[in-house]
């Protein structure tokens, strides 16, 4: 018990006290009247006292102030955010740096969580640093605000919370139901305390049992007692043993309580009542609200409390102890869960091996909220907050839930519990009821391989119900996506196999989820090494269909496997070994063979191959560029022909680049003349040597051609460089191509000269001169450096065969 739930037994004492204390009292009086009040905890009195005071003198701040300490503490959310409203707008010096602390707090409380952000960061503007603990507590809270704001605008709708009825619920506190059978268990604060010395009698708790529908009743005096609050039902695994908490008056309003135990005998009747030994119980604190469960290793029969004895996290927190043959164990703190906050109403649900609680201390709505602890694979407790509406901004306690997990039972403050003053609306508890729908949640069971962590198709995910041992099996060929249709609220096991990889075991749980689909992603480690090659084609890079991949023992040349002609797919999937050399090979009729290779040293799990493969075509040799010595072949002639043919003029033009680097670096020193004999060395063995090499793989490309068949038009170019004049430049265009048409005649003993005779090759041909040629190139023929040496210039001296055509046969 405390002061939570002790709200409603105050109510008629104070209100007594008031009407007596009315007649006659000073200013000072309601004031020292609210100050003692404050400090006996009496909340509701003080607020009643400092709202007489108010009516003296309205324009003291300090006064509404503590007015809205009293309401706030009262759980009189709507009277405080109105009070402390109104100390911000007059305390124009900050005379009350927490205002906009607890302003933003029962905003909160009272579900307006945008505005509360609002303060709460107001309050860390002004005055962050002056107090670790406010400052710690305003930034964890506006987070909270940001994120209720999402989480209550999507409730879960497979929940329907409902008010029980007024024969179990009244205008004072109804909590701690838990439902056994029909039967539901409760205590109420509503009952007169008997031989009180107080008057009018304090109120104090008792145990009752009712149905849903059925008017309550006390469990008699042979649980219940007159004098002392007795609450807080549970009941051990067999219902032979039930476990409650008796709690007495320290001062005019606290109380500390005690657990206690009775036997269910035979006859129905109950033994005499054992108070749990002094290890459990404390004289110097409280310790309340059993609950009977297993211990978190999962192994023990254990009693689990709340108390704010020493050795804990934070203000209030669980505990357990192990209940055994002679007694019970010293009591053990389960702080992978407390906080520095209070934690309290513990409830071990068997079923699924779940703590659920509430706490003030994770993010949440406001106030206490509901949560649930579970074990995850490494054995560590995680903590998730229970979804709207079983959670509201205001506090919810006391959850408890049936076996099968579609029907809860909770206390909470929320609108709409009954009370007995519409001014203090949220001061007392009622019982409300969830049911939950069994509902479906879709998983997607994602497979990868853990090493390269690439989609791996062809897996095969079993998932098994571990309360009904169902088992449903899914293989997917065409990706790595798995579906089922889960059960909310239930642990799955999921086991995942594939050829050639080791299986995976793993769990999934939908408790507590209210997403509609969830994603688990699995990842398999190989046994062998697989290998996917796929094949594209280069120019394209589409898939490339019909292709033969042969596998290759590199260092043997043995061949491993050989996969022919895919047909409808350009993939290839091979298993090998690791710690091996390969070679691997691509072949497609009217392409050309492609090779790579593969060290599978040190590399496991998926590895992946392309091969690019190119179309057999004779512009896959092209563009072939020719370059020619100033005014050659044939210098100082203004005829369109020579006899000689490119090679003739390409070795002693090769022979020049000493004289080429000589005279173009002549003028220059040091660093400068090593660039420009530099740029002389890398065009004559790059581009000019280039682009000798690439004519004699043209003219074997282009015989390859001819022979299967085809009909060919070369499309041939000429250019000069600009120091002479234009019409001796173009003959001089035309000198050249017709050294390369001459190159082609010589071909292999005039096979390419046969194929000009029949019409199988054309060519076409367009001499430029210098018309093409960039601004900036020298045609000053004086200047013999820039004119003929430069790279430049030499450049422009060239013939060019950019194209060959397709054309159709001669019938």
């Amino acid at each position: 018990m405390n002061t939570l739930i002790m709200k409603k037994n105050l109510l008629t004492l104070c209100f007594a006290l008031f009407l007596a204390f009315a007649n006659g009292q000073s200013f000072k009086a309601w004031i020292a009247a609210a100050e003692n009040a404050m400090i006996s905890e009496d909340y509701y009195s003080a607020l009643v006292y400092y709202t007489e005071a108010l009516e003296f003198d309205e324009s003291r701040c300090d006064l509404k102030y503590n007015t809205a300490e009293a309401a706030r503490l009262f759980n009189a959310y709507s009277l405080a955010e109105e009070k402390y409203q109104e100390v911000i707008d007059q305390d124009g010096d900050n005379e009350f740096p927490l205002a906009s602390f607890w302003l933003a707090d029962v905003k909160q409380k009272l579900g307006k969580h945008e505005e509360a952000k609002m303060l709460y960061d107001l309050y860390l503007t002004e005055n962050d640093g002056d107090d670790d603990y406010y400052s710690a507590k305003a930034s964890k809270e506006s987070k909270a605000c940001s994120w209720a704001i999402d989480l209550i605008n999507n409730p879960d709708e497979s929940i329907t919370v409902t008010h029980l009825d007024e024969n179990i619920n009244t205008p004072y506190s109804e909590f701690g139901a838990i439902k056994l059978d029909d039967d539901i268990y409760f205590s109420a604060l509503k009952f007169e305390q008997s031989d009180s010395p107080y008057n009018p009698d304090r109120y104090i708790a008792k145990i009752l049992k009712a149905t849903e529908f059925d008017l309550a009743e006390t469990l008699g005096d042979d649980i219940n007692n007159d004098r002392l609050h007795t609450a807080h039902t549970a009941f051990n695994k067999e219902k032979t043993k039930v476990y409650y908490t008796v709690c007495h008056f320290i001062t005019n309003n606290d109380i500390r309580c005690d657990l206690y135990s009775r036997d269910l005998n035979q006859d129905g009747s109950w033994s005499d009542e054992v108070k749990l030994p002094e290890n459990i119980n404390s004289n110097a604190h409280t310790t309340t609200q059993p609950n009977i469960g297993v211990s978190p290793e999962g192994d023990k029969e254990v009693v689990y409390f709340v108390s704010d004895r020493p050795g804990g996290v934070g203000k209030k927190d669980i505990w357990y102890s192990e209940i055994l043959e002679d007694g019970y164990s010293d009591p053990i703190n389960v702080e992978s869960i407390n906080t520095a906050e209070d934690d309290i109403t513990p409830f071990y649900h068997d079923a699924s091996s779940r703590l659920f609680f509430s706490s003030e201390g994770y993010q949440g709505l406001g106030g206490f909220d509901i949560y649930v602890a579970e074990k995850n694979l490494r054995d560590e407790f995680v903590v998730d907050m229970l979804p709207v509406p079983l959670n509201s901004s205001y506090h919810d306690i006391y959850y408890t839930i049936n076996e099968e997990e579609t029907e809860a039972l909770f206390s909470s403050n929320r609108f709409g519990s009954l009370f007995l003053e519409s001014s203090k609306e949220a001061c007392c508890y009622d019982i409300y009821k969830a049911d939950i729908e069994i509902r479906t949640i879709r998983l997607n069971a994602l497979t990868f391989d853990a090493t390269t962590e690439l989609d791996l198709l062809e897996a095969t995910v079993t998932i098994i119900d571990l309360k009904t041992g169902e088992e449903r099996t899914v293989t997917s060929l065409e990706n790595n996506a798995h579906f089922f249709e889960l059960d909310a609220n239930r642990d799955y096991q999921i086991i995942t196999t594939r050829p050639y990889y080791y299986p995976d075991t793993t769990s999934i749980s939908t408790r507590g989820k209210v997403e509609e689909e969830l994603t688990k992603r699995i990842y398999l480690k190989s046994e062998y090494i697989e290998l996917e090659v796929l094949t594209f084609d280069r120019k394209s890079k589409d898939a490339l269909n019909g292709v033969s991949v042969s596998l290759y023992d590199d260092e043997t040349n043995e061949l491993i496997n050989k996969l022919d002609f895919n047909k409808i797919s350009n993939r290839f999937v091979f298993y090998i070994e690791p710690d091996r050399k390969y070679r691997i090979e691509g072949f497609k009729p009217n392409y050309t063979r492609e090779t790579t290779r593969l060290d599978t040293h040190g590399k496991s799990g998926l590895l992946l191959k392309k091969l690019y493969l190119l179309k057999e075509d004779a512009n896959n040799y092209l563009p072939v560029v020719l370059y020619y010595d100033n005014d050659h072949p044939n210098p100082r002639s203004l005829r369109k022909t020579t006899k000689k043919t490119y090679s003739q003029t390409y070795f002693p033009y090769i022979n020049l680049k000493e004289k080429f680097k000589s005279e173009y670096g002549k003028p220059l020193k040091g660093e400068q003349r090593n660039i420009a004999e530099s740029q002389i060395e890398n065009f004559f063995e790059g581009d000019v040597k280039t682009g000798y090499a690439g004519l004699n793989n043209f003219f074997i490309e282009l015989e390859k051609e001819l022979l299967k068949g085809k009909r060919l038009e070369l499309e041939i170019k000429g250019f000069a460089s600009p120091r002479a004049s234009n019409s001796y430049n173009k003959n001089l265009s035309e000198r050249r191509i017709k050294a390369v048409v001459n190159e082609i005649h010589k071909y292999k003993n005039g096979f390419l000269l046969e194929q000009l005779y029949s019409e199988n090759l054309i060519i076409r041909d367009v001499s430029y001169g210098e018309e093409q040629a960039p601004e900036g190139i020298s045609d000053d023929y004086f200047d013999r450096r820039n004119s003929v040496y430069s790279v430049e210039a030499s450049k422009e001296r060239r013939v060019e065969i950019v194209r060959v055509n397709y054309l159709p046969s001669i019938n």
